[in-house]
């Protein structure tokens, strides 16, 4: 990084993350909406792969500047890609934060002559193997969760003083709680997030017909939309207690749990969860999978709920207590509210990214003479046409 670029222009922070509803979005807008005034200019580059179906954010992050870089993998010379990506960041001085693949494969393939920030959004191996493989071009690791971090530090026990854990925070607002329900009234519960088997959705038809069988009336609302959603809808075909939103903003989120009694997520595996802290911020109470993120949001059973991963009996089991005890309901859903507002307000929280960011100069190290890029084939070279590329890889598809 040279040094009279590092005095002559503002440095910058590059945001760099998928063009879809979820998790990283949320985080990401939030750091950058409740940013304090600082030393950066703030710009945001949504990337979209045209073979992803996922449903696209459409709401604009309050960065300085953004836009969206479109590509197609694996068809595409992923040389053609990395330029059109290094394009929309522009040069340095300052700071490329990193939130999934393809900004990584650019830092292993071209200098971004920036601090490169990776953060690791769960308990994945995919994340895991991203930071193992680009780690000599990384340099600073986020983790938000605990566990991720503790994780992390195993994996990559050389970077112990590179590896932060940062917890996120969301808008804590003052959402009016809708009207108590009556003790027979049947229990609101809501599901948000993407539909895919990942997060356990095909077992919400599940847990509804065992809470049916047990007697326990309950209302659902389901907010998402994923490849697993035409699934679940066949599922639930005849079911008039259930009411479908393919996708809503964080603000309709925290409204629409204001007026949920407890939120359902029977995910098989998970980060800091963003819709679980969501909910909770908007009293509903969670009724969430046992997993060891899951136990920084809801440990032990003040103000919330855990069941075993996969085990619906033990989900409508939960649900049904919550249900036969709205006083205990009333003082988790409280509980739930007090323990978000006092660990995860983005007020307090966006000091620490802010405070990481402002140290790009000293965590920045020279780059490895000769990185080995971690992906690609022989047709991925910089001097193909990427036409060529895409009409081989595309002959050859259709060939199998």
């Amino acid at each position: 990084m040279a040094a009279v670029a590092i005095m002559s222009e503002r440095p910058s922070i590059v945001y760099v993350l998928p063009d879809k509803v979820g998790g990283v979005f949320s985080i990401v807008a939030n750091l950058v909406e409740h940013r304090r005034p600082d030393e950066f200019s703030h710009r945001a580059v949504l990337t979209r792969n045209r073979r992803d179906q996922d449903t696209r954010s459409n709401v604009p992050l309050a960065a300085d500047s953004q836009t969206t870089v479109t590509y197609t993998l694996p068809d595409e010379n992923m040389y053609a890609v990395v330029r059109r990506l290094q394009k929309a960041i522009g040069p340095g001085p300052g700071v490329l934060v990193c939130n999934d693949f393809v900004e990584l494969l650019m830092a292993s393939l071209v200098d971004p002559d920036r601090t490169v920030v990776q953060v690791l959004h769960g308990d994945y191996d995919y994340y895991y193997d991203l930071a193992a493989a680009h780690e000599p071009l990384v340099h600073a690791f986020v983790a938000y969760s605990r566990v991720v971090f503790d994780t992390l530090l195993k994996r990559l026990p050389h970077r112990r003083d590179s590896i932060f854990w940062l917890p996120y925070g969301i808008p804590i607002v003052d959402a009016p709680r809708g009207r108590r329900p009556a003790a027979d009234a049947p229990l609101r519960l809501v599901f948000v997030g993407r539909l895919d088997e990942a997060k356990g959705v095909l077992s919400l038809p599940v847990i509804d017909r065992l809470l049916g069988d047990a007697a326990v009336p309950v209302v659902w609302t389901i907010v998402g939309s994923g490849p697993a959603g035409p699934a679940l809808r066949d599922a639930w075909s005849d079911a008039g207690h259930v009411r479908w939103i393919d996708s809503a903003t964080p603000a309709d989120v925290r409204m629409l749990c204001a007026e949920h009694d407890v939120f359902v997520l029977p995910t098989h595996a998970e980060g800091l969860s963003v819709a679980t802290l969501e909910a909770m911020s908007a009293g509903a109470v969670p009724v969430v999978s046992d997993l060891p993120s899951m136990v920084e949001l809801v440990d032990g059973d003040a103000c919330g709920l855990r069941a075993a991963v996969g085990d619906s009996q033990a989900f409508a089991a939960a649900i049904a207590c919550l249900s036969r005890d709205r006083d205990r309901l009333a003082a988790m859903s409280a509980a739930a509210r007090q323990l978000v507002a006092e660990r995860y307000d983005i007020r307090s929280r966006v000091s620490g990214y802010q405070n990481l960011f402002a140290q790009w100069r000293d965590l920045y190290r020279p780059r490895p003479l000769s990185p080995q890029p971690a992906y690609g084939s022989r047709l991925d070279r910089p001097w193909i046409p990427n036409a060529v590329v895409r009409l081989v890889r595309s002959t050859l598809r259709a060939a199998r």
